[in-house]
């Protein structure tokens, strides 16, 4: 009986690994791999310093850590979908002291999620989104005013593409 389970285990264990190498050699042989601009789409950038936004404006993420692409503007703060797919878009902001912070995900014209924090927390947002080709997606302050974050590389906006 043994025997049976070691053969059952070993037989799954060889699929897994069969499976892994298959997707490892698709995205090689489809320039998915490496750089250029086949490669797939990833960022990540901070805020550098500490800002309390004018209502219903954009976050500039200034300080980008990661750019494979380079469809993030660290001018404009927007991340742009260069193709259709699975993203995976995350937010991290951190609040001031003794203050509330409400800011939000939003694709386009859409808001899709909301984030909070109070009093040095942070709140957080992981969302998978379907995205199209040109896709505007950034993080906005909502309609609350005198609301601060705290930047120094606390507060963080982040995404790749999944498929």
């Amino acid at each position: 009986m043994c025997r049976k389970q070691t053969d059952i285990f070993s037989l799954k264990d060889n699929r897994i690994v069969e499976d892994l190498l298959n997707v490892i050699f698709k995205l090689k042989n489809s320039k998915g791999y490496g750089g250029g601009q086949t490669s797939i789409p990833a960022f990540t950038a901070t805020l550098s310093k500490d800002l309390t936004p004018p209502v219903n404006q954009i976050i500039i993420f200034d300080s980008v850590k990661t750019n494979i692409g380079g469809h993030y503007s660290s001018s404009t703060g927007v991340f742009t979908s260069p193709r259709n797919g699975l993203y995976m878009i995350s937010a991290t902001m951190r609040s001031t002291a003794s203050k509330h912070l409400h800011c939000e995900l939003w694709v386009n014209e859409a808001m899709k999620e909301k984030i909070f924090g109070t009093n040095l927390s942070t709140g957080t947002v992981n969302a998978v989104l379907q995205l199209k080709t040109g896709d505007k997606v950034f993080i906005r302050k909502d309609h609350r005013s005198g609301e601060g974050i705290i930047g120094r590389d606390w507060s963080m906006f982040s995404g790749y593409f999944i498929a």
